[in-house]
């Protein structure tokens, strides 16, 4: 990732715009990091994979949430289905 220091006040917007373009850019205040500056296309890809990753997310939760409805139906303890889910055998 590129870094670009603004400690002179003075960014130049140009050339920032052209380092996006290429991959994100970390604009620097007094040698410390302020701002993560990315292209739309870049924004695309990262808020794509965060949806993914929340879907994914709620899919196991319901999956989890299942198993332990149907582990209590068949009157199996927590401490009893954690043991089954550790068990790689």
């Amino acid at each position: 990732m590129r870094t670009l220091s603004n400690d002179s006040g003075r960014i130049k917007l140009r050339e920032l715009i052209e380092a996006v373009r290429d991959e994100p850019v970390t604009v620097l205040e007094k040698g410390e990091p302020v701002a993560v500056v990315l292209s739309p296309a870049e924004f695309d890809r990262m808020d794509e994979q965060d949806r993914i990753r929340r879907q994914a997310k709620e899919r196991l939760r319901r999956t989890i949430s299942s198993i332990q409805r149907e582990a209590a139906e068949r009157g199996l303890t927590d401490a009893e289905l954690e043991r089954l889910m550790a068990d790689e055998s």
